[in-house]
């Protein structure tokens, strides 16, 4: 059984979809305490050290920080596989 991405586990949580932005395969969400322990759980989960994967920084547009988590945009990987099956 796989493990659900961060995207899945963000969503399930009640972060909307349309809050959840990013930088080509790279996750930004707002900083929140829910998305903070969303974060550490899927870290947990898949044994992923946070530091190698969460960075923050502020948003020009709202002034709020985000997280920025690399490689995790769904819709990019999903792409990606489309692309390689031809």
């Amino acid at each position: 059984m796989s493990k659900p991405t961060l995207m899945k586990m963000l969503q399930d949580a009640g972060y909307p979809l349309e809050k959840m932005y990013h930088w080509q395969s790279d996750l930004h969400v707002f900083a929140t305490k829910e998305t903070d322990e969303v974060i550490n759980r899927w870290c947990a989960v898949n044994g992923y050290n946070r530091e190698l994967f969460v960075k923050t920084f502020r948003d020009n547009i709202t002034g709020r920080t985000m997280f920025d988590i690399a490689f995790q945009y769904d819709p990019y990987w999903d792409k990606a596989g489309e692309a390689g099956k031809s």
